[in-house]
């Protein structure tokens, strides 16, 4: 871990030995499972908002931190997460529910503080991640010796930065292989990048030199997950061979079909064996 980021996840780890609020919200409780808000200060005393739920069954429960994606609202998670899993799913700061002190531009957020390493946005956002996963390994009646992180860029950079992690599923990385994508015209949210370049021609060296804290081939070797799924599309599976080959653990690369019913059941699937439980039940045939 280099230094930009030990400092980070230092302050990070801090932030989770505060003062904790977990409240049940009845409205998202279902038959499988318990609902909870639960309400902390991440670095900065910056207050945030999570979904906290967790399965009726018996347990001790698999931890799954459920990393927020790029947009302004985060859902609650998928119902057979909330069956299978005690899933915790973070706004982190500028979302919505935890954009009382800041409000993150869509587009407009992955360049949000650039150039400098100390005023990139992304750097806290990262540190309100690693301080949920601390918060949700907090919990009683769970085996965090199965801690599972899905998403996209924050489920990558945070598994690379929290210890004894059992299963990684991520996919779909902005942060990656970024001067390539930039060629043309390519859509949001990597037009931002060319629209920072264009705007600011001479801070593009120092902010491209800031966002190499962020590419997923660097943090690489600080996955030590057991288990990693990369989803990628058909075109950038050599990428995605290529990450997976600079992690440890035992590493699957799938290639999305493009179809979100079946990509989505099949990356349920895989976190599910990974984490060594069944799958939630679903409200649709698995077929």
């Amino acid at each position: 871990m280099n230094e930009y980021w030990s400092a980070r996840v230092e302050a990070a780890l801090n932030a989770a030995k505060g003062d904790i609020s977990i409240e049940d919200l009845p409205i998202r409780t279902n038959e499988t499972s318990n609902a909870y808000s639960v309400r902390f200060n991440g670095v900065g005393d910056y207050p945030l908002y999570a979904y906290l739920h967790v399965p009726k069954s018996d347990g001790p429960h698999v931890p799954l931190f459920q990393a927020p994606g790029y947009g302004s609202v985060v859902a609650v998670p998928p119902y057979e997460r909330r069956a299978a899993y005690m899933v915790l799913a973070l706004c982190h700061r500028g979302q919505r529910l935890s954009n009382s002190q800041y409000s993150a531009a869509y587009p407009g957020l992955l360049t949000d503080g650039l150039p400098g390493e100390d005023t990139y946005v992304w750097g806290d956002i990262v540190a309100d991640c690693i301080t949920a996963v601390q918060i949700l390994l907090q919990q009683p009646n769970i085996d965090a010796s199965r801690l599972a992180i899905s998403g996209g860029d924050l489920a990558w950079i945070t598994g690379a930065l929290t210890d004894g992690l059992h299963a990684l599923q991520s996919g779909g990385l902005m942060f990656a292989d970024i001067d390539s994508r930039m060629q043309g015209d390519p859509d949001y949210p990597i037009a931002e990048f060319n629209d920072f370049k264009r705007t600011h021609p001479d801070s593009w060296d120092e902010a491209r030199s800031t966002l190499t804290n962020y590419d997923p081939m660097n943090l690489a070797t600080g996955v030590d997950a057991s288990k990693v799924m990369l989803s990628a599309g058909a075109s950038e599976k050599s990428y995605y061979d290529k990450l997976a080959s600079a992690v440890s653990g035992e590493t699957t690369v799938r290639v999305n079909l493009a179809k979100g019913h079946l990509d989505h059941i099949a990356q349920e699937e895989w976190l599910a064996e990974a984490c060594g439980i069944e799958p939630g039940p679903v409200h649709y045939p698995r077929g």
